[in-house]
């Protein structure tokens, strides 16, 4: 036996490999409906809801992957740092699936698939474009009293210039690496339906690998650093709801000297996903769970008075 994050886990063995059952000393997941109030809004309640839950579908699911009698349900695990694109990781026995988490707010919101400083990596010549240009507006701006709208203006300026040096094979190789680079699984913490959308990347990715033979192209937007990425063929266009911004970091604030909370800010890559939801309707064989409604107060008043009773 060992615990793990206040889970007391049992081990037993199963073809000669060690599985673990669990139980709970602390539950890793508020059980008195107090999260659920609020919205599962992060990675770590995520994980602490699948770990609360076995039965849900998405433990099933992971569970059919490994063919083990007794039937054993995964251990979640979140995962710190930004090197990987695995948010956690679903574990039985010694077998390890990542899973990238996304949040999903409302309908019309948006999520990165990419948030990347590595512009020379992507784009060496876009990357001498941006760099000296930004640097020379730190130099300009910095020990002023305040970011105006110019200012600001300025800045946008610098990034809409520098749209026009990406290609349509760099946006289809930008897109190809990022598919390959992706864990398994996507879940999606739908929080504007209150579910737990998952699927596999195999048949969801076709705007990132599905259309090699189309050029990508960018198209202006009302917001001068940022770019829709359309395909295009034999006439026929088509939104990819795939958007490509080039932002700093830490805003202009930071880069000029005037944020109480960050000292420098640097220019990145973004590739948001648009329109969400429609994403989540054209998934290939997603599994779903629905998040549980929490019990009403007088109910959790009730059990908490029965509790301290015994």
């Amino acid at each position: 036996m060992r615990i793990y994050n206040g889970i007391k886990l049992i081990g037993l063995f199963v073809n000669n490999t060690r599985y673990y059952s669990r139980s709970y000393t602390n539950m890793p997941y508020c059980s008195t409906g107090a999260v659920h109030h609020s919205g599962v809004g992060n990675e770590k309640n995520v994980v602490s809801l699948l770990n609360e839950i076995p039965t849900m579908h998405i433990n099933r699911h992971i569970s059919s992957r490994v063919c083990t009698t007794p039937h054993i349900s995964p251990l979640w695990s979140h995962l710190g740092g930004t090197q990987q694109k695995a948010d956690c990781n679903a574990q039985i026995g010694d077998k390890y699936f990542p899973v990238s988490i996304k949040h999903h707010q409302k309908s019309g919101g948006t999520f990165d698939w990419i948030n990347t400083s590595k512009l020379v990596e992507f784009n060496p010549a876009l990357n001498e474009v941006i760099k000296p240009s930004v640097a020379e507006f730190k130099t300009k701006y910095t020990g002023c009293s305040e970011v105006t709208k110019d200012m600001r203006s300025e800045m946008e300026d610098i990034f809409n210039d520098s749209f026009d040096h990406i290609t349509s094979e760099q946006v289809k190789s930008l897109l190809s690496s990022l598919y390959e680079k992706y864990p398994e699984y996507v879940l999606i913490n739908d929080r504007s339906k209150d579910r737990l959308v998952m699927y596999h990347k195999m048949n969801n990715f076709k705007e990132f690998v599905g259309y090699g033979d189309w050029e990508y192209y960018l198209k202006k937007t009302r917001a001068k650093s940022s770019r829709m990425i359309f395909r295009r063929k034999d006439g026929v266009e088509q939104n990819t709801n795939l958007r490509i911004r080039l932002v700093l970091n830490n805003g202009v604030n930071a880069l000029v000297g005037l944020s109480a909370n960050n000292k420098c800010s640097i220019p990145c890559l973004k590739i948001q996903q648009d329109r969400v939801d429609i994403l989540l309707k054209d998934l290939v064989e997603p599994v779903i769970d629905e998040i549980p409604k929490p019990a009403d107060d007088a109910n959790l008043q009730l059990l908490a008075e029965v509790a301290s009773r015994q």
